[in-house]
């Protein structure tokens, strides 16, 4: 099964004892998602705190980022107002094709800790995705808490191997 990044929503439940009886695994994705600044906990976390063993959590991490037209440029920290997506048609940008433009702008990356992501900002445009310091510290956290271990989404998107690379940790 692959889960959404937190096991309850305001619409959404997920039966965490059937979860548990039938269920060899399921995915925990740790990207893609919106958590407003105020809320400071990781998907697994509560996955865990609600009682999924972390020997049944598989992490997702993702070789894509998305990009956004900011509101006011100056403003582009992560959360962030946006007007909308951008440079493609629906924000989506492969691992490979982020790294690209950003080679074009000669842009500065920034790595946010609590966050556990990368952004950049070129102009009015805000991408977010997960570099590799973002994988690493994603792929420790699976293997300090036990968690069965991690799987990617899409390998195809990596940039010559530069974040598969990074998951193996030693």
């Amino acid at each position: 099964m692959a889960g959404h990044y937190l096991p309850s929503q305001s619409t959404t439940s997920y039966p965490m004892d059937s979860i548990q009886r039938n269920l060899d695994w399921v995915h925990i994705g740790s990207y893609d998602y919106h958590l407003s600044t105020k809320e400071n906990f990781t998907g697994a976390k509560e996955w865990i705190r609600r009682g999924l063993p972390a020997k049944k959590m598989v992490l997702g991490l993702a070789y894509h980022g998305y990009a956004w037209t900011l509101v006011d440029p100056k403003d582009n920290a992560i959360g962030s107002p946006a007007r909308g997506r951008a440079i493609t048609t629906d924000g989506s940008m492969s691992y490979k094709y982020i790294k690209t433009y950003l080679r074009s702008y000669g842009v500065k990356v920034v790595y946010n800790t609590s966050y556990v992501a990368n952004y950049c900002v070129i102009g009015s445009f805000w991408i977010g995705f997960d570099d590799v310091d973002a994988i690493k510290t994603k792929v420790s956290y699976a293997r300090e808490k036990g968690l069965m271990g991690y799987k990617v989404w899409q390998v195809p998107n990596d940039d010559n191997w530069v974040l598969s690379k990074a998951t193996k940790i030693l």
